[in-house]
């Protein structure tokens, strides 16, 4: 009985640990960002694209023009919405060159970073062109600070990944808006994901919540036994 006990308890706590370590809805390629208290995903950027009951729900560029929310569940009120140039939604991904912005103004009262995810095959840099760029604004300011290449996954402008980062530490004034503005010349964007960071003290990492866990349930099957 006390080993059916502990196998229950064990188990739930493993159940609880797997909810802790789902795979990242936006695109395949995209990691769950540790302490991210918010997040806004766009996939599906395209004519064809369906709702999460599999219903027609293309993307338009009139869509994109009025500024569009993250489509991926969970997702905050963040806009997505193209400034000038010629990108369209086509039947596979956004096409074409210009500029657009992601646009936030819920943020978090303890963020520390900002991170962006982005599925973009540049064709312009791949040619030789100037290759895209993306900077961060707040506070309606006009800042435009350069994202830190995080990491840069290669396919040769078939599903391009890239990760950039914004350390907000030192930032003193608190932070009620942000901008993302993102410019490149002809390109295809497959996703994008904006994370809200919390600072690294604020937000305990998963696997302490699994430790923790699994603590909890180890302590409660001990008291169990001593109680009889």
């Amino acid at each position: 009985m006390k080993a059916k006990y502990l196998s229950i308890v064990i188990g739930a706590s493993l159940f609880a640990i797997a909810g802790l370590a789902q795979a990242n809805t936006t695109y395949s390629s995209f990691v769950d960002i540790a302490n991210s208290v918010s997040f806004d995903g766009w996939n599906q950027l395209n004519r064809n694209r369906v709702d999460n009951n599999g219903a027609a729900n293309p993307l338009t560029a009139a869509q994109l023009a009025a500024g569009t929310a993250g489509n991926v569940a969970g997702s905050g009120d963040a806009l997505l919405t193209q400034i000038s140039g010629s990108y369209y939604p086509a039947g596979f991904g956004l096409y074409g060159d210009g500029n657009l912005t992601f646009t936030d103004n819920t943020v978090s009262n303890n963020i520390g970073s900002l991170v962006f995810q982005g599925i973009v095959n540049d064709f312009n840099a791949s040619f030789g062109g100037e290759a895209y760029t993306i900077t961060l604004s707040y506070n309606g300011g006009n800042q435009a600070i350069a994202g830190a290449l995080v990491n840069f996954g290669n396919t040769g402008t078939v599903d391009d990944y890239y990760r950039y980062s914004w350390d907000l530490s030192g930032v003193s004034t608190p932070i009620t808006s942000y901008t993302l503005s993102f410019s490149a010349g002809f390109s295809q964007a497959l996703a994008f994901q904006v994370d809200q960071v919390a600072s690294a003290s604020a937000v305990p990492e998963a696997d302490s919540y699994a430790m923790m866990l699994l603590g909890l349930g180890v302590m409660g099957f001990v008291a169990c036994r001593r109680s009889k």
